[in-house]
């Protein structure tokens, strides 16, 4: 039987840039990814200036710019009457999630076609796929079956175009739906909406898109270290949900690593993690839940971002 220090489930970015921090610190992990990349994945294909900070530090910010990557450096934003022009402090980049998702899992170790559908605990051993392992890590999105989540009648959908954006990221917000398009690789954009159920219908028909969901932004109490989506969702509007899945792959990978070592047991783990991700991610959260209850007042929205723009998104992204 095989044996490894940590098992991840889901290869996608949080995965694969845990199982990527993980080896670099001498841990012993596997990511099993039930697809095989590149696949397509409803993402909205703008990596946030402090997410491309998380490439940086994987080592990988350079080989996403030669696939081609667009630089991305203010963003143009309507709501109601309001239109609003936005100078980023520091550049994002635009690419697709079929791009990243494949460049992350390369060199890293990603067994791609391996779904995962049961995992079983015999006091500190976990049982995976004929695999005994320490440590669990769930990173396989929002639709995960090892991690309870509240779900919400909301959609993502996705068109990708042939033309581009140029270096700005449009946004727009409507009655029944919000989104954006951002310039990817080979002079295509992508383009990204949160529906909600009912309108769903008027955006889909007739058009070649993808659809998922439905979305869930917050975790239930469960019984794994969650990354990434499985962690619940950051709202699409903060554009940090790439960031949120490298950053808490890597965070996950660091906790877990320092407790192999001084031979922890999994419950402090995953509370040293989960204690973490709060003091990092529960105020960007709260900002996100903050706008989606202010979408159903457009005006005050509106007014809000006329005020200051710039403020809001630096604050999400420092």
């Amino acid at each position: 039987m095989r044996m490894h220090d940590v098992i991840v489930i889901g290869g996608s970015l949080a995965g694969a840039a845990c199982v990527r921090e993980l080896e670099r610190m001498g841990i012993d992990a596997i990511a099993l990814e039930r697809e095989r990349f590149p696949r397509p994945k409803v993402c909205g294909g703008f990596l946030s200036p402090s997410a491309v900070n998380c490439f940086e530090q994987l080592g990988l910010a350079d080989e996403i710019r030669k696939a081609g990557a667009v630089q991305v450096s203010s963003a143009r934003v309507r709501v109601a009457s309001v239109e609003v022009e936005i100078l980023f402090e520091r550049p994002g980049l635009g690419v697709s999630r079929s791009t990243l998702d494949a460049l992350v899992a390369c060199g890293a170790r990603v067994e791609q076609g391996c779904p995962v559908h049961e995992v079983k605990r015999s006091g500190r051993v976990f049982h995976v796929n004929g695999m005994e392992c320490s440590v669990v890590i769930d990173a396989a999105g929002k639709l995960s079956r090892f991690t309870k989540r509240r779900s919400v009648d909301e959609f993502g959908i996705q068109y990708v175009e042939t033309g581009t954006q140029g270096p700005v990221l449009n946004f727009w917000f409507f009655d029944d739906a919000y989104g954006g398009s951002v310039s990817i690789e080979r002079g295509r954009s992508n383009s990204c909406f949160l529906v909600k159920k009912d309108g769903l219908r008027r955006y889909i028909d007739g058009r070649d898109c993808l659809v998922t969901g439905p979305l869930a932004y917050d975790r239930l109490p469960g019984d794994f270290i969650a990354i990434g989506d499985a962690a619940g969702m950051v709202d699409p509007f903060c554009g940090e949900g790439m960031r949120h899945a490298l950053e808490t792959g890597m965070l996950a990978a660091r906790v877990v690593a320092w407790g192999v070592r001084r031979g922890a047991s999994y419950a402090e783990m995953k509370g040293e993690y989960e204690t973490e991700w709060t003091r990092r991610w529960a105020g960007r959260r709260m900002i996100g839940a903050m706008i989606r209850r202010l979408l159903s007042h457009p005006l005050a929205f509106g007014f809000a971002l006329r005020m200051s723009p710039a403020r809001l998104l630096n604050r999400m992204w420092d």
